[in-house]
């Protein structure tokens, strides 16, 4: 509808010599629906913007009085305010219109077809497995969902894929840490001092027995504290260096006297990784791990040195990136194990291999752009078929609001199920005081506890970074998650008080005299939701989705402040009632592409 109307205006502002078209919205409705703002034609013609604009809209309403110039009946008024050309719409012909429109599409209302007939791959999550999943992991899910939501709703097929570091140095620390277990882990004594013992291979293989019949959260924590151990001494201790280096090698060779510590571990891991992605609602169609594309990486390195697309340097592998204004990477180190640019060249075949992408969308931190740049770079020469279809997709950080970034080598990072534990504490926290802690179901809290992380994350651009604050994501009013589930809550309220059997013509056609300011307001929104799921995908951005809930929910919550829904006239009930029918409708659909349920009471 705003296309059509912007586009008829358009032609008429270039038919009169406008060249530049640009359209904003004013800030209130007693000042119109449209505005044009006049300062780059004043400034062409010499002029004054307010002189301007007020030639303008007397052009305009000459051109309304010539039906061949504008056709539109949803055009009420042009008025000049000041610089601007502001362009009123009929209330009751833009209700008309909305809701014929909605109810015509039904459920396929804000759902495109521009992704038909293509595949598109999205790499999220990839956490490794035996280090904590920490708060950039939880970003990075929650954003790679709702990114593999709003390319569905464009009408792509989408395969949706996790890629999770099982082998490399942060292994090895973990096997070193737990050959340095303190007596405070429970484990009994082997001997040693105070401060630790060190033990075999065959001892560690032992304790991880013993500590396999602890509930999970208690296994992931021991593999923390042995990360944590392995990692500091790395950085402190030689002799540790050494041994972790050789623990590495052991990794790749896949030796036996490890293989049942480091299967054990990993599927630890893996376990405690499903419970997070069960919690906030992602699935994977295939997991990937480094372990199975290391080998085939050496492979392609060396057919790559072969062609002249590698070259040697100071006993290592690199990409010449210098040479295309990027930067030189090593891709084989000098023992000739991969590095995870040699180990990325595997997994690209791999998603060509099992999938037919027209693209391959990683979803990947801010930190990691020099990294696929030169990669990218290497896949054009050495998989030609790549070419033009790998996409990263920059990922802002996550922090705690006024924390600073937090390391897991020295074991004081707050994991990503440390954070959903806490703001479902306070959640139930603020339901309790509000004396509604009874009256809810399990299910209903996991879901305001997803939709205050989810929306905290999402309402931000893709690519910034956010500073989680507890108390505004977990608030019912506000821009959070919560206060969208309460404001659709609310509109399911009414709607079962009023159990509306209307006819949604005859409504329409009841009210066409009496459209309030407010009610225009949300038929304008909800004309624009196509527009903004299809700016979602255009963009790899569902904040614009989450910022577009928000608005919409203060717009009905602004018309339902003024206008009574229950306590209407017959007719204006009914007109009403339909129209918060929509609202639920395309709210519901709408946070849904963000990854949130919507739920009854709040």
């Amino acid at each position: 509808m705003m296309k059509q109307i912007e586009s008829q205006l358009t032609q008429v502002l270039q038919a009169i010599g406008v060249e530049k078209v640009e359209f904003s919205t004013p800030p209130n409705s007693e000042m119109g629906d449209i505005a044009f703002p006049c300062f780059w034609l004043a400034k062409k013609e010499g002029k004054s913007p307010t002189d301007v604009a007020t030639e303008l809209a007397i052009k305009f309403n000459d051109a309304f009085a010539k039906e061949d110039m504008i056709q539109s009946s949803l055009i009420k008024e042009v008025k000049a305010f000041g610089p601007y050309v502001n362009f009123f719409l009929d209330g009751a012909e833009v209700a008309s219109f909305v809701l014929n429109g909605i109810t015509e599409e039904g459920e396929q209302y804000g759902m495109h077809t521009e992704g038909k007939g293509k595949q598109v791959v999205i790499e999220f999550g990839c956490p490794n497995p035996m280090k904590v999943f920490h708060l950039g992991h939880l970003k990075n899910l929650v954003t790679g969902e709702s990114v593999v939501r709003v390319f569905e709703n464009a009408g792509y097929d989408v395969k949706r894929v996790n890629y999770q570091g099982d082998v490399g140095l942060h292994i090895a620390k973990v096997l070193y840490g737990l050959q340095t277990v303190p007596p405070s882990d429970g484990i009994p004594a082997k001997g040693g001092t105070d401060d630790g013992q060190h033990l075999t291979m065959e001892e560690v293989t032992e304790q991880v027995r013993m500590v396999s019949s602890r509930i999970l959260k208690e296994r992931v924590a021991f593999l923390g504290k042995a990360y944590t151990r392995g990692a500091n001494a790395y950085e402190e201790n030689k002799d540790a260096q050494k041994a972790i280096a050789r623990l590495n090698e052991m990794v790749y060779e896949r030796d036996s006297s490890i293989q049942e510590v480091y299967t054990t571990g990993r599927q630890w891991s893996l376990d405690y990784f499903d419970t997070i992605y069960k919690k906030l609602g992602s699935h994977f169609d295939r997991l990937y791990f480094e372990s199975e594309t290391y080998e085939r990486g050496v492979e392609l390195v060396e057919e790559g040195k072969q062609k002249g697309i590698f070259v040697e340097s100071d006993g290592a592998v690199i990409f010449p990136g210098s040479e295309y204004d990027l930067h030189d990477r090593v891709f084989l180190n000098s023992k000739g194990y991969p590095t995870y640019e040699g180990k990325e060249l595997a997994l690209a075949e791999k998603h060509f291999t099992d999938f037919t992408p027209d693209q391959v969308i990683h979803v990947v931190g801010k930190e990691q752009t020099g990294y696929f740049q030169v990669v990218f770079k290497a896949l054009e020469q050495l998989l030609p078929q790549t070419t033009g279809k790998e996409f990263h997709l920059v990922g802002g950080y996550l922090q705690l609001k006024g924390e600073q970034k937090m390391s897991s080598r020295k074991g004081n990072v707050i994991s990503g199920d440390e954070l959903l534990k806490e703001v479902e504490e306070k959640i139930r926290q603020i339901l309790a005081e509000r004396g509604e802690d009874h009256g809810l179901s399990e299910e209903t809290i996991q879901k305001i506890t997803g939709a205050a992380l989810k929306y905290a994350m999402l309402k931000a651009d893709v690519s910034q970074d956010v500073a989680f604050d507890m108390e505004e994501s977990v608030s019912t009013t506000g821009d959070s998650g919560p206060y969208l589930l309460y404001i659709v809550a609310r509109i399911l309220s009414i709607l079962e008080k009023a159990q509306n059997t209307s006819n949604k013509k005859q409504a329409i056609f009841n009210i066409q005299s009496s459209i309030t300011p407010e009610e225009k307001k949300l038929f304008l929104l909800l004309a624009t939701y196509p527009d903004i799921t299809k700016r979602a995908v255009r963009e790899y951005d569902p904040s614009h989705v989450a910022k577009y809930m928000f608005e919409l929910a203060q717009a009905f919550n602004a018309f339902y402040a003024v206008c009574p829904v229950l306590d209407a006239e017959e007719e204006v009930k009914e007109f009403r009632i339909l129209l918060i029918k929509t609202v639920r409708d395309v709210m519901t659909r709408g946070l849904l592409l963000l990854g949130i349920e919507t739920v009854e009471k709040m």
